[in-house]
This record gives C-alpha cells, structure tokens and sequence, in this order.
C-alpha cells in the first residue's frame, strides 16, 4: 500500500493536468482524476506490478477524459469558447482578457481533436518522450508522432488565422 501511496503523489499533478487540459474544467478534471484514482486503488496490487504504472494512470486519466467529452458533447462547447469575441461588446478589462495569447492559445488548443491536445499536452507541457506518450495513450508510436505534427501544424494555422504567431 505504501508503494501505490507514493506512485499516486508522483503521479497526481500530471494526471489533473492532463485532464483539465482535455476537459477545459477544473471540476470535471477533478472528476477524472479521482474516478482515475478510484478505479486505481480497488487494482492497485496489480498496478505496482505493471513495468510502468504512471503510464498507466495517464492512459486510464486520458482515456476517461475522452469519455467525458464525449458524453457531454463538450466540444461544441469549446468550439463556442474559442470563437473570437465580439469586441463592441466587452469591458475594457475583459478587451484586456481576450487579447491574453495564452488564452488565445488554450482555446485553440480545445478546437483540435482530443487525441491532438493529449498528445501535445503530454509532450509540450509534461516533457513526455514520444514512448512515454504511446505508453500513456495506448498510440502506437508512428500515431503520436502523426498527432504530434498534424496538431502542431493545425494550431500554427489557427493562431495565424488570428494573426497571434508570425508566418
């Protein structure tokens, strides 16, 4: 037990970031990660004796986070969120909050398909090796590659479409 105990505060953070990433909220990533973390601990004897356990949990945390998106057809929602903002119709601080790139950013990042953000969040934000992903997603390593430069290279379009990264 006290080896899942340790494994679980290694692995926490990675997983609620992955999540929120894909789920676009904060409750509904806590949702993941502790149905993740539920699901874990009634199998974790079996767990500590995988060859790679966090990999495990982030496939079990992205492949929960798919579950919810589409059950709740969030992506309409995100496809709302990413829309640009009517600007005669913002406050000066919220004219202020659109013109954020960060934001600017995420919401083109919510428009890409699930398996596009996981695999650049893994790898972009989390520092994941190309095999580490596979064995996070359950993709083939030729698949996370593809994802990989297929949402790099859409993100780079929609940014330019708003003109946030230079050509």
């Amino acid at each position: 037990m006290e080896s899942f105990t340790s494994l679980v505060d290694t692995v926490r953070d990675r997983l609620y970031r992955l999540a929120l990433r894909m789920v676009g909220d904060d409750g509904e990533a806590q949702d993941v990660v502790q149905e993740v973390l539920i699901s874990s601990w009634q199998r974790q004897e079996e767990i500590v004796q995988l060859d790679n356990p966090p990999a495990w949990m982030m496939r079990m945390t992205h492949n929960r986070a798919i579950d919810r998106l589409r059950s709740r057809k969030a992506r309409t929602n995100y496809e709302r969120a990413a829309a640009v903002p009517d600007r005669t119709q913002l406050t000066p601080h919220r004219l202020v909050e659109s013109e954020d790139t960060l934001g600017h950013i995420h919401r083109q990042i919510a428009r890409l398909s699930p398996e596009q953000q996981s695999v650049l969040q893994l790898r972009e934000v989390e520092g994941l090796s190309y095999r580490e992903i596979s064995e996070a997603t359950g993709l083939s390593l030729d698949q996370v590659k593809v994802y990989l430069h297929r949402g790099r290279k859409q993100l780079r379009q929609l940014l330019l479409q708003e003109r946030i990264v230079e050509p």
